[in-house]
């Protein structure tokens, strides 16, 4: 489990379905982005739950909930590639939690757990890059662009320009170091 001023990251459980259906997967605007399809009814999501908590068992990969109503409204996660080297698996809110910082804070979750508990080296984000807040949350967490690559979408075979960002363990520490000394000025 993660956590934010707003935010606990933590495993999904059956009784989410109906938070995260209405918060989340039924939106084709909140999957535009994502590599997934949204769901078109509660069975559907019932199943797709399911899944998550199976994966989300041998992942790091969480549920979004949103303190103040406890309700479920995105998921993210962060996959190592190589040894000591994550990628996001993905980060993603609902559509009404957009424009709140949450991204930011899930994103500065995973830095700080990454690199001060799992000795991560490099951590590398990538988005559309059509895709503008995400690209910006990114970017203002520290993370530098790195590359782009044309990728291919499998839920519809469309392709899309993907940007990656990245941040170092060393970059990680100045902007921390930086921040601290700011805040002693």
């Amino acid at each position: 489990m993660l956590e934010t001023k707003d935010l606990i990251l933590d495993k999904a459980k059956m009784e989410d379905f109906d938070d995260i259906y209405n918060n989340y997967w039924k939106y084709e605007e909140t999957a535009k982005y994502m590599l997934w399809s949204p769901c078109k009814n509660l069975q559907e999501a019932k199943e797709r739950l399911k899944q998550i908590i199976e994966y989300q068992k041998t992942n790091l990969s969480f549920f979004v909930y949103e303190k103040a109503t406890k309700k479920a409204i995105g998921m993210a996660g962060m996959t190592e590639i190589m040894p000591n080297v994550y990628e996001d698996s993905g980060i993603g809110i609902g559509v009404s939690y957009v424009g709140k910082g949450y991204g930011r804070q899930i994103l500065n979750a995973f830095l700080d757990y990454l690199f001060k508990t799992k000795n991560a080296q490099k951590i590398i984000c990538s988005c559309d890059r059509n895709n503008i807040p995400s690209a910006k949350m990114q970017q203002s967490c520290g993370l530098k662009y790195n590359h782009t690559e044309i990728l291919t979408r499998k839920k519809n075979n469309q392709t899309y320009v993907c940007d990656y960002y990245e941040i170092t363990k060393d970059d990680y520490g100045m902007l921390r170091a930086n921040k601290q000394n700011c805040r002693q000025s």
